[in-house]
């Protein structure tokens, strides 16, 4: 919708005026307070919209937009002016008037709201689950509801199954049965815990959660959006975003995560280090630390709590990055899909659910690699439809691009290198949306005549005409592919430049250097865009839903960082029209540790979380900045040392084991916050720095 559009290119650029101060000027403190409630406000704006064009339809119910829909637009043109007087304030060296958003805790969660609409966390949530399979869901379940409230779950709840989709589901079912029956158990326990808490779930519609309820497709599609396969249906429409007609170039539709991983030559101590970003408008999400009877203790971080993300359309419980406790990465999708044979698409297991599997019994990447193969191709035209993705460890990697063939003959297009342009591999690997194999020119929906290739930058167009020459998910699929070469050259330039030196800290850098978007106004920026105009991008840009970084061990030492949104407020959108910013936006990571048990994953969190107040307090005496600044500053370290104190004051005692896990977790959840607080104080004083990259 152009309102919103235009809404968010103007508190980009509000933004944009914003960071060229930092915490030591006062016009900057304003600024920055004054944006909160800007934020709130298009965040709500947003969720009214999407009750309207059915795109929020997983998580309230839906308004009439003939009720509705002036006024929303009228919110959205206040919250461009508003940002325009922020954006005018900053050129002008003028302290702005700030007053709080109407934000509160709602009793029971952990989830602030306004006006009875729930906010997307500032920090990540974390669970903590052990047992079996069926425990594990419990205690999801239950953990979720106490992070969220029971109307997390509502919507999926209320849902009217019909007999033609229980059938499809039972054919789903069958091949979870078959190849990973655990996740089976997994969604029992999910039921049972959710009811038990109150709020009431059959199995089916957990069931549904993790398999969809239609047939596999027999078209490209971007992700299983909606309910129906009626032509023209409102809520199919909403989530294609770009319409259900050919020539209709929109700006929108542009999320678009990422993911690289280096081991070997590649990195200091030929050990893996790993980063990934998951690019939409974020929304409720949990990180799974998990504990199972049986297979590999994990870390996991699904797009959200209940397998849908709002515009984008349902995912099956995806998700990226994962490690596990042999040193075994789940790093990103791969990028490309679709490049199987049509005559094999069928029914088969979603990405979601081979991703838990995998991540609990592979002990090796080769051993994740063979377990993908041997699963069917499966339901290829959707985005996370089936199995396959990138994996690494110390020793070895893969991405695949199809699994052709799976599991009676395969012949995979993978890429387990990066090649340079004499044929040399390197020990490295990235991927965005696009294909990047040689063999991959068929991929993403290409047209007859073919995409462009370069071998940095993989298969792709830029010309607005072949990409809207076709309606609806083709045209999706192209636009991905010029959303990505630019990225694909970023991460290629960047990691031969630090080949053999590439660390934790290096990743970590990565992910705080921005791109370019030109000077202009929406209108100007946008026709060029629209019309295949390129500049110079990163992965890292601002509609960043959650940024990771990792480091997997075989040795329950493994290191997994992540931060909600962008890991640096400046970077900028990567188009117009794009960049999501977020109420009490922090830009700074937590840390987990995924040692050998829950309860040492816990005191892990909380030393770390300690040594960041003690970081953040010294810090700060060493503050220079204006008096507005210094408050801001020491409300979110003494905001720290009550999370410190909070997660000393849940270490359980209890015997009952949900009880137990429940206490732990909570610990784990306020250490995380009090290391997010105080890594703010510490990164106020002292910014950390992204990479020196030359503009090429």
């Amino acid at each position: 919708m152009k309102a919103q559009t235009e809404a968010q290119y103007a508190v980009h650029f509000a933004n944009r005026e914003l960071v060229r101060r930092d915490w030591r000027d006062p016009v900057y403190v304003a600024a920055r307070q004054a944006l909160e409630s800007v934020n709130v406000d298009l965040y709500k704006a947003k969720w009214q919209l999407g009750r309207m064009d059915g795109t929020y339809a997983d998580f309230a119910l839906p308004l009439d937009p003939a009720d509705n829909l002036a006024a929303t637009c009228e919110v959205f043109q206040s919250i461009v002016e508003a940002a325009n007087r922020i954006a005018d304030a900053c050129r002008n060296d003028e302290v702005v008037a700030a007053s709080p958003p109407a934000v509160s805790r709602r009793p029971g969660t952990e989830t602030n709201f306004s006006d009875d609409i729930p906010l997307v966390p500032a920090i990540c949530p974390v669970v903590v689950l052990q047992g079996s399979n069926r425990d594990m869901g419990r205690q999801y379940a239950q953990q979720v509801i106490e992070i969220y409230g029971n109307w997390v779950f509502a919507r999926q709840a209320e849902r009217v199954l019909t007999e033609a989709e229980l059938v499809e589901m039972r054919k789903w079912e069958a091949e979870l049965r078959r190849y990973m029956p655990e996740v089976l158990d997994f969604v029992q326990g999910w039921a049972d815990g959710a009811t038990a808490a109150g709020a009431t779930i059959a199995y089916d519609n957990v069931l549904a959660i993790w398999t969809g309820t239609r047939p596999f497709s027999k078209e490209i599609r971007p992700f299983a959006f909606a309910d129906s396969d009626k032509v023209n249906d409102k809520t199919i429409a909403a989530y294609l975003g770009v319409g259900t007609e050919a020539g209709q170039p929109r700006g929108e539709i542009t999320d678009m995560c990422s993911g690289v991983c280096a081991w070997g030559g590649a990195t200091t101590d030929g050990k893996l280090v790993a980063a990934a970003t998951t690019d939409h408008d974020c929304t409720f999400q949990a990180t799974i630390v998990a504990f199972p009877d049986q297979g590999n203790n994990f870390i996991y971080t699904p797009f959200s709590v209940k397998g849908s993300i709002p515009v984008i359309g349902r995912d099956f419980m995806g998700g990226h990055p994962g490690m596990n406790s042999k040193g075994v990465a789940y790093v990103h999708h791969g990028g490309a899909s679709t490049g199987e044979p049509r005559d094999q698409w069928g029914y088969g297991v979603r990405r979601g659910p081979a991703t838990f599997h995998t991540l609990q019994f592979a002990n090796t990447a080769v051993e994740a690699r063979d377990m993908q193969l041997s699963w069917p191709v499966g339901d290829a035209g959707i985005t996370l439809g089936t199995a396959g993705g990138m994996y690494a460890d110390s020793t070895h990697a893969f991405s695949f691009e199809a699994r052709s063939g799976s599991p009676d003959k395969p012949n995979p297009i993978i890429r387990e290198a990066t090649y340079d342009a004499l044929g040399k591999p390197h020990d490295f690997l990235y991927a965005n949306n696009n294909a990047l194999s040689p063999r991959s020119a068929h991929l993403n929906a290409a047209p007859a005549y073919g995409y462009q290739y370069s071998l940095a930058g993989g298969w792709f167009t830029f010309d607005p005409k072949v990409i809207y020459e076709e309606p609806g998910g083709i045209a999706i699929r192209r636009l991905l592919t010029k959303e990505s070469e630019g990225r694909n050259r970023f991460h290629y330039r960047i990691m031969m430049e630090g080949y053999g030196r590439v660390d934790f800290d290096y990743l970590t850098a990565l992910y705080r250097t921005s791109g370019e978007i030109p000077a202009g106004d929406f209108k100007d920026v946008s026709a060029r865009w629209d019309a295949g105009e390129q500049w110079n991008c990163s992965p890292a840009h601002r509609s960043i839903a959650s940024t990771f970084v990792i480091r997997p061990d075989a040795e329950n030492t493994g290191t997994y960082q992540a931060c909600i949104g962008p890991a640096e407020r400046s970077l900028n959108c990567r188009d117009p029209g794009h960049g999501y910013y977020y109420y009490d936006e922090t830009n700074a990571f937590w840390e987990l540790t995924l040692a050998a048990s829950p309860e040492e994953v816990s005191a892990l969190a909380r030393n770390k979380a300690k040594a960041h107040v003690e970081a953040a307090t010294e810090a700060l005496r060493g503050f220079d900045g204006c008096q507005s600044g210094r408050a801001e500053l020491q409300r979110l370290l003494r905001s720290a040392e009550v999370e410190l104190t909070e997660a000393g004051g849940h270490q359980p005692d209890q015997d009952v084991s949900d009880a137990r896990l429940a206490a732990l977790a909570r610990s784990v959840r306020a250490s995380t916050r009090s290391q997010v607080r105080a890594r703010q104080v510490s990164e106020a004083v002292t910014r950390p720095k992204g990479l020196d990259v030359a503009k090429a």
